[in-house]
This record gives C-alpha cells, structure tokens and sequence, in this order.
C-alpha cells in the first residue's frame, strides 16, 4: 500500500519564524549554562548547572509542545510564545549568578511560565483528549 492509497492525509505543518526565535533564546540559554560550569568547575557547580538546565529545558520542551498543539501560526500562540521568551531571556540572563549574588532573577520567571503556560493551554486547547495532558 503507498501513501497515495490512504484517504486521509495529514495538514503540511511548517516552523514559524518565531519559533526558531523562541529556540534562540533556549540556545542562549544554554550557552550561559556553559559558561556558568567553566567559571565553576567543580562536583557542586556540576550539580547547580544540572538543576538549572533541567528548569531551562523544561520550559522549552513544554512550551514548543505547547506551541505544536495548538498552532504556532494562531495569534493566541504567538502571544504565549512571546511572553515565555521575554520571560525566559530574563531567566537565562540570569543564569552566571543564580546561585551566587541573587537567585530570584532566575527563580521568579520559572513558576510564571510554568503556570501561566498550564492555564493558557487548558483555556486554549480544544480537544479534551489534549486537555487531559
């Protein structure tokens, strides 16, 4: 059987401009964990860098899951992933003292995002199989 067999066929699905911008600010981020583990190399600099990559990447996967559920392209999800880049450049630009001088630079975006990101895809999402994720 060949793919021109099957009657149904699934919508083309092409990446926004915005969010290979949105990916931008995650490889900033990432950058800054590098940097952050040379200027402290050590067993515990190791460690704070794997806590702080596990919240960088959690919010990226979660909001380009987010962004691939419902369209990126819709205005609604273009609002989502601007608000998440702004909050997140303030949180990866904090990195290089989130356990040093002053962690809350990094801390207070993490739960907005996370949270606000929660309600905005239970109040967008249209299905209730996806809801239920």
């Amino acid at each position: 059987m060949t793919a021109a067999d099957h009657p149904i066929s699934e919508p083309k699905y092409e990446v926004t401009p915005l969010e290979l911008f949105f990916d931008l600010v995650f490889v900033f981020g990432v950058s800054q964990l590098s940097h952050y583990l040379l200027a402290h190399l050590s067993w515990r600099g190791t460690a704070e860098t794997l806590v702080m990559l596990a919240a960088i990447f959690a919010v990226w996967f979660s909001t380009s899951w987010s962004a691939t559920m419902i369209r990126a392209d819709e205005s609604r999800t273009r609002g989502l992933l601007l608000a998440v880049m702004l909050l997140g450049l303030f949180m990866n630009a904090a990195v290089t003292w989130a356990f040093t001088r002053s962690g809350w630079a990094f801390i207070t975006p993490l739960p907005l995002i996370q949270i606000g990101r929660a309600v905005w895809t239970f109040v967008n999402v249209t299905e209730p199989a996806l809801r239920d994720h």
